[in-house]
């Protein structure tokens, strides 16, 4: 990023010729020579230690050379020296905004702008800002200026703009934004892995196979690829490994090397006196304390937690939606503190204040998280669980992965940088005390009179060709019977419609259910299914849970790495081990028997309509008593300095 430029604007005053010292330095700045030009403007500053180029000169030389520590005090106090000049409000939001302190960059942006309107690289900045904060609707209109007001191709900020779209899941426009950039670079390993992932939620899957093995080439088998890690989770053939090497370049490129390798924090010791007697003070970060998957599931865990023994706080940084699970959860925390507005930095001191002795993010690498609070520790035990079904990359960031045996098998841990902890069963939790309507009429539903019904309520990015073969398979080799999912956004459905007809199944066979905003009524919906499908590499999660909470059985593929090992979990834990398949062969195989046996999977039906309020999966007192062991465990590894596997 641009951070000097030679010429001073101010009006139409001109400005005295530059002396053989400082032209040297301006050579030095042109050719990027950070090293030489910090050795030269601070020969300058010795002399005349108040030189305003010298003093602009030193910041642009320390932004280049990535020590933005350093950098603040000089630009601050260039800034102090020339505060119109709208190039140094642009350098003290780029070193603000990679010491993570977006909050204040974006003011520093702002007031670039003010002195001078229109300048695409601080529109550019601006957006990025607003982008790190999660801020990605408000990020857009700013990048849109920026390639407005650049004099040609911005092909910074159209990147940028694509990110932005794709979080945003405007993922029509952003995979419009990514297809031409990929198409001008197609060397570029990034932008080819964000063009993939808009086009698996697009359910566009055009060359998808070659596109994939063309990225795993360009990346050196995902070596050197640094993006969003949770963008590989869905892709096909990525392993445990590759995933985290992703995750490990990714915490490399979004925080700052000296948060990372800083000293651990001196946490203060308690009572010894009391610390038997003492409650644990557990504390859950989310965005999600709302309608939302992980909100939906959480609630009985806060509710059924042994006071006695733990004390629980709930950190927000997310909306409050006004909705009832909000209103619950809300009321379910011991301690319930809302962090929206806070930056990163506030973010940690706020938790560190309540001394809280374990720390459960339930975010990762997923939309509105702050992982980055992780890293500047905001307590001696932090946990990752729940919201990502992944590595974080770096133990700066949480010392455990919550799993189970299934997801997380021990002999995986070399693929984590957090040591694994296992609940004894499915480490998803379920909201039991949500009771089933009666089941709707299926007209009512949108589906036939007669006729098999399959279904699998997940987001669309996890379907691909070989799933898509599969289930079409299984509507051909089945007529009357029709396939059930949730209705996708932008022009993903007509799509699916699409690559039906290319298989040979009439479109009227994928029907879409639309958004209902009761989740009894959804649940209830639900029990019109005769069977789940999961997909694959990225399975059911919170959708598995509820299609066996509604008593339907699910038919699941064991995959390799945590993602694609969900809906195995969710099937043992439920007592359904017969449906986890070993082959997408066996799994078709499997699904086909069980719609040619309706005994059999009435059988099914039948088991888990009985089991459903003793099976570990719905056992949600033991599932917190578990819980609450594995965090004890924790906190005495921790006393004892020592953080081994907890299975």
């Amino acid at each position: 990023m641009k951070t000097f430029r030679k010429k001073q604007r101010s009006g139409s005053t001109k400005r005295a010729p530059l002396d053989p010292e400082c032209l040297a330095l301006m050579r030095l700045v042109d050719s990027g020579s950070y090293v030489d030009a910090e050795a030269a403007a601070r020969r300058i500053l010795g002399g005349r230690p108040t030189h305003s180029l010298a003093l602009k000169a030193v910041g642009f030389a320390l932004i280049g050379q990535g020590r933005y520590d350093e950098a603040l005090p000089i630009v601050s106090h260039a800034i102090e020296r020339t505060p119109d000049d709208p190039e140094l409000h642009n350098n003290l939001g780029i070193v603000l905004s990679s010491l993570m302190r977006w909050d204040e960059s974006i003011k520093c942006f702002a007031h670039s702008i003010e002195l001078k309107a229109g300048d695409p690289e601080v529109l550019k900045n601006y957006g990025v800002a607003l982008a790190r904060m999660h801020k990605f609707g408000e990020a857009v209109p700013y990048f849109l200026k920026a390639i407005d007001c650049h004099p040609g191709d911005y092909l910074e900020a159209i990147e940028q703009l694509a990110g932005a779209l794709l979080s945003s899941n405007r993922n029509d426009e952003a995979w419009v934004c990514l297809n031409e950039l990929w198409k001008n670079d197609p060397g570029n390993a990034a932008i080819l892995s964000q063009f993939l992932c808009a086009s698996l939620k697009r359910c566009d899957w055009s060359d998808l196979e070659a596109r994939l093995l063309s990225l795993r080439s360009l990346s050196a088998d995902y070596l050197s690829l640094t993006e969003n890690p949770f963008v590989t989770l869905s892709f096909p053939s990525v392993t445990s490994a590759e995933q985290l090497r992703v995750a490990a370049n990714f915490v490399r490129r979004s925080i700052p090397v000296g948060v990372l390798d800083a000293k651990d924090l001196d946490w203060p010791p308690g009572d010894p006196d009391q610390a038997s007697e003492r409650r644990l003070r557990i504390g859950y970060l989310s965005a999600d304390y709302r309608n939302h998957p992980v909100g939906l599931i959480l609630p009985q865990v806060i509710e059924l937690h042994d006071r006695s023994q733990v004390e629980v706080f709930g950190y927000s940084m997310g909306i409050d939606d006004k909705s009832d699970i909000r209103r619950r959860l809300l009321a379910a925390f011991d301690h319930f503190v809302d962090l929206l507005d806070c930056s990163v930095s506030e973010t940690a001191r706020r938790i560190r204040a309540d001394r809280i002795d374990i720390l459960i993010d339930l975010h990762g690498w997923t939309t509105d998280g702050r992982p980055e609070a992780l890293a500047l520790r905001c307590a001696p035990v932090q946990v990752n669980w729940l919201g990502y079904a992944g590595t974080l990359g770096h133990r700066k960031l949480a010392d455990y992965l919550l799993g189970d045996p299934v997801v997380t098998p021990l002999q995986q841990q070399a693929c984590y940088k957090e040591t694994l902890a296992h609940l004894p069963n499915c480490y998803l939790p379920a909201d039991t005390s949500t009771a089933l309507g009666c089941r709707p009429a299926r007209r009512d539903a949108g589906l036939p009179d007669e006729g098999f019904v399959f279904c699998s309520f997940n987001n669309s990015y996890k379907f691909n060709p070989q799933v898509f073969d599969l289930w079409c398979g299984l509507l051909r080799e089945l007529p009357g019977s029709c396939l059930w999912l949730s209705q996708p956004s932008g022009s993903a459905a007509e799509r699916l419609r699409e690559e039906a007809r290319a298989r040979a199944v009439d479109a009227a066979r994928i029907i879409f259910a639309p958004r209902v905003e009761s989740r009894v009524d959804h649940l209830s919906r639900l029990q019109l299914a005769d069977l789940a499908l999961d997909p694959f590499p990225y399975n059911s999660h919170s959708s598995g849970l509820d299609v066996l909470w509604a008593g339907v059985p699910m038919v699941a593929l064991l995959g390799d790495t945590f993602p694609g090992r969900v809906g195995a979990s969710l099937l043992r834990a439920a007592g359904l081990e017969e449906l986890i398949a070993a082959s997408p062969d066996d799994y078709y195989q499997l699904a086909l028997a069980l719609v040619r046996e309706p005994s059999r999977l009435n059988a099914l039906r039948s088991r888990l309509a009985e089991n459903k309020r003793d099976c570990p999966l719905f056992d949600m007192p033991r599932f917190v008593r578990s819980l609450e062991e594995v965090y004890a465990r924790m906190w005495g590894q921790h006393q004892l300095g020592s953080t081994s596997a907890l299975v």
